[in-house]
């Protein structure tokens, strides 16, 4: 966020906020995780109940839960919107925080076996399913009340649409184990879940958003919007031919040619962000643009590594199943918390300085947004957070639990450091002091 922009249709606090806490919690829990699941995130399969309770943790309970506050936000200050129900957020919030818990839990009991139960899965999924939809109605008719159609907000429209269509094949993915009656592979099924959720979701929202926020951080004023115009085109065509080919045709030869767009996409947008960097007027970044910068340059690697999960070459037989895994895991633990962590320090400080020192800008002497928070604290769990990162992916590669368990211990002190500049910013009392 930034001061330069129109605030008067900001939402409460009270709708964002909960979402900023029960995120950074959702992190320190899944650190957790990670450090008592490590032997488990070396097997050659993906379906097992660890892996499963560790990813969904970080994806829907740390990396979706402060999405959603983040849009609840900004859709109408970039926007120019009221929320259309800042009732139906709550309702939304609690409802997905309660799913997203029973999920994670019952992912850890599972079994997978025939004496395995499915209530919970289905009580969960019910809940996320509800919470998506009006989460979805929410963000979709406060969008569709602006008369600001530009291709930032036609990347996060879209990019919503994608995140119900990721939460229906899950659903889907939940009653088939079930009861199947779908004529493909449960791996196959998986694989169009991951593509619908990373690519269709979270990458549409990450250029949806960087390209409206970018040019406030980094105080550039003419970015290459046609870049971002191609990306779209791509990207969408390849979402779609990934999901036809991993349902009708899931052969190497075909995901391959129906992956090359969004590569092609990944790598104009990745190019646009180059751009901004270079030509920024903002040279000294803060700690939130300093990890988002090393976030950019993380998706510059896991292209590389994408490559080789799709391509799956004849030298990487024999351990291709780590290069898949270490592939998810990059994106998950890698760009996208590197982001999340970075624009907190954007967005967060901001919106509580909105609410308690907005009406006395010029009559009082006021803190700064980031004087909201430690600096030093932010400073030390980004490198705890990169060296984590390394450990993680390089575990993962090389097959090694103590790295995937040292990973897991600087997540966790990552997590906690992260959690208390959180908190700390949560609740802020006022400073003020009296201009002489």
């Amino acid at each position: 966020m930034a001061t330069g922009l129109n605030t008067k249709n900001a939402p409460s606090p009270s709708v964002v906020l909960p979402h900023f806490a029960y995120a950074a919690l959702m992190f320190l829990v899944s650190s957790i995780i990670m450090l008592l699941a490590a032997s488990k995130l070396t097997l050659p399969y993906h379906l097992n109940p660890e892996m499963l309770a560790l990813t969904h943790s970080m994806v829907l309970g740390f990396i979706t839960m402060i999405i959603f506050g983040s849009l609840y936000q900004l859709i109408p200050v970039v926007m120019e919107v009221k929320l259309f129900s800042e009732m139906l957020a709550r309702i939304t919030f609690y409802l997905f925080g309660t799913g997203v818990i029973i999920l994670v839990v019952s992912f850890w009991e599972a079994t997978f076996d025939n004496s395995q139960n499915w209530l919970w899965f289905e009580v969960s999924g019910t809940l996320i399913l509800v919470a998506v939809i009006l989460f979805a109605i929410n963000t979709l008719k406060s969008a569709a009340r602006s008369e600001r159609m530009d291709m930032g907000n036609i990347f996060i429209i879209t990019a919503i649409i994608y995140l119900l269509l990721t939460v229906s094949i899950a659903i889907i993915l939940i009653i088939n184990f079930a009861r199947p009656f779908i004529p493909v592979s449960t791996i196959d099924l998986l694989k169009m879940h991951i593509n619908l959720g990373i690519t269709g979701w979270f990458l549409f929202l990450v250029i949806g958003v960087s390209s409206k926020l970018m040019p406030m951080f980094l105080i550039i004023h003419k970015l290459p919007e046609y870049l971002l115009k191609y990306t779209y085109y791509l990207l969408n065509t390849g979402i779609i031919l990934l999901v036809g080919t991993f349902y009708f045709y899931p052969h190497s030869w075909a995901i391959i040619v129906a992956s090359t767009p969004v590569f092609v996409g990944i790598g104009l947008f990745l190019r646009f962000n180059f751009y901004a960097f270079k030509h920024r007027f903002r040279k000294n970044l803060d700690v939130g643009m300093k990890l988002s910068k090393s976030a950019f340059i993380i998706l510059a690697f896991i292209l590389l590594l994408g490559l080789f999960a799709v391509i799956s070459p004849r030298f990487t037989a024999d351990f291709q199943y780590r290069i898949d895994i270490a592939f998810v895991m990059s994106i998950i633990f890698g760009f996208l918390s590197a982001l999340i962590l970075g624009q907190t320090y954007k967005t967060l400080p901001f919106i509580v300085w909105l609410q308690k020192y907005q009406t006395k800008v010029g009559k009082q002497k006021i803190p700064l947004p980031q004087e909201l928070y430690s600096n030093r604290i932010a400073s030390i769990h980004n490198q705890t957070f990169l060296v984590a990162f390394v450990f993680l992916i390089t575990g993962e590669l090389a097959d090694q639990v103590w790295l995937i368990q040292s990973a897991a211990a600087l997540f966790i002190i990552t997590a906690a450091l992260y959690n208390y500049n959180v908190f700390k910013i949560v609740f802020h009392k006022e400073k003020i002091t009296n201009n002489e």
